[in-house]
């Protein structure tokens, strides 16, 4: 979990630190994203929690409310004025994450999850922002969201047929769509491997496998690999 937390905070500080660098819409995201974390870990839960890949299904069904309440935030004001109200904000975000305990499980507007779940959930947003507002994001950042996103792949398609690796920051086993063999060990017969930035834009419905696959920063062998393409995206973020 501290290396969740960590993650998260050093892509936060990497945003709003020099400031001026988010368009006034970044500045929005943020502040919504800050504003719901804070209200999410002070709303725990007892009942059971959804899984990271329904989590992130229901983030992918909300996101146009998401978007219509990000410009709720914005109104008519200036970029400045938004950063220097989202300052506060993030500080109380760092305090409130190093309070112990936090729960276990929480009540997110997106339904039940498992706060692991829900802060991993939003370091694929900082990561997504980062990327789109300033082209690059935080390593650290970066390792957590790949691995998020391959977690979903593992929950939504179960199986050993099909490695997924993203160099260097993650490698899984997927089942395939139709019947396949089953890798236990040597040489996986199925591999899809992803440059990070390319894995990034398929998960997040950037680019097409068919594009992607020209460009050369995505391979794969086996005859059961190609299927990967149809488990691409993983995440509606807007």
């Amino acid at each position: 979990m501290a290396r969740i937390y960590a993650a998260l905070l050093s892509q936060l500080d990497a945003l709003v630190a020099p400031p001026g660098q988010l368009s006034r819409y970044g500045l929005g995201r943020l502040m919504h994203l800050v504003n719901d974390t804070l209200v999410t870990l002070d709303s725990p839960a007892v009942s059971t929690p959804m899984s990271l890949s329904d989590h992130l299904l229901e983030r992918s069904r909300a996101a146009d409310d998401v978007a219509e309440k990000v410009s709720g935030i914005m109104g008519d004001e200036t970029a400045a004025t938004l950063a220097r109200q989202l300052e506060p904000l993030t500080c109380e975000l760092s305090d409130a994450l190093s309070r112990l305990p936090l729960p276990d499980t929480v009540a997110s507007r997106f339904g039940t999850v498992r706060l692991t779940d829900y802060l991993r959930a939003n370091v694929i947003m900082v990561v997504d922002l980062a990327l789109e507002e300033l082209a690059t994001a935080e390593r650290a950042a970066m390792t957590e969201s790949v691995r998020a996103l391959t977690q979903v792949l593992t929950e939504r398609y179960p199986g050993r047929t099909i490695e997924v690796r993203i160099p260097p920051y993650a490698a899984v086993q997927v089942g395939a769509l139709s019947a396949g063999p089953s890798h236990t060990r040597g040489t996986p017969p199925n591999v899809v491997e992803f440059a990070p930035e390319t894995f990034w834009e398929l998960a997040t419905g950037r680019q097409s496998w068919q594009r992607a696959a020209a460009s050369g920063t995505l391979t794969f062998s086996g005859v059961h690999a190609g299927e990967t393409a149809r488990m691409f995206p993983i995440v509606k973020i807007r």
